[in-house]
């Protein structure tokens, strides 16, 4: 990160909740940043997380409470938009890629971001975003750099497995639109009634899909 560039967004991929870790890391680390003048607005993208208790039925979405969270830092509210579709980090980008809301910026629409994550999350958003984000000219249009704040996020072993399976998985699809379809599809996490089931049938459910994907 280069502060004597300028950036169009900050996208702060998987929101911040007050239910959870209620310092807001990354969404404090966003705000010091974008005070600084050189970003156009912060995007936050990610809903749910699949192994929560209760789902987007029953609950307000991480982006949401985190675009509340920011304006209560008086960030303008014309700077901040948030998408509270995904349920996991890979549908953090292609959700406001390929579907994106109405009145929402396409993350397309950015030539140049500044990608904020916790650094127990941020080695699996470079991957997934080199997914999702093309690069299509020379040099590219869309541009992205990133930025680790401390903090651990869902790095266990579980969550390696995880990575590693849905990487594999992803192996054959091309662009955002694809590997959205396979979201939508086949990631269990968007199959009708899984938040009906326990936190720990969806960890073990989860667990066998990754195992599967992995044996593709």
């Amino acid at each position: 990160m280069d502060l004597n560039k300028t950036y169009d967004a900050i996208i702060l991929p998987t929101g911040e909740t007050s239910f959870g870790d209620r310092s807001f890391p990354v969404s404090n680390e966003a705000i010091r940043l974008f005070n600084s003048g050189k970003f156009g607005c912060i995007f936050v993208t990610g809903g749910y997380n699949g192994f929560a208790r209760f789902g987007p039925d029953m609950a307000i979405s991480e982006a949401w409470d985190t675009a509340n969270f920011l304006k209560t830092r008086n960030i303008p509210e014309e700077k901040i938009f948030y998408d509270p579709r995904s349920l996991e980090s890979v549908g953090n980008f292609t959700f406001p890629i390929v579907r994106p809301i109405y009145q929402n910026p396409n993350l397309l629409d950015f030539n140049k971001m500044l990608i904020i994550g916790k650094e127990g999350h941020i080695w699996r958003l470079k991957e997934y975003a080199e997914l999702t984000i093309p690069s299509v000219l020379s040099p590219p249009k869309n541009q992205v750099e990133f930025h680790a704040v401390p903090g651990k996020h869902n790095n266990g072993l579980c969550a390696k497995a995880y990575h590693a399976g849905i990487m594999h998985a992803l192996s054959d699809k091309d662009g955002a639109e694809e590997i959205h379809d396979f979201l939508m599809k086949e990631h269990p996490f968007y199959s009708e009634g899984w938040y009906d089931k326990s936190p720990l049938q969806r960890k073990l459910e989860m667990g066998l899909t990754a195992w599967k994907w992995l044996g593709k």
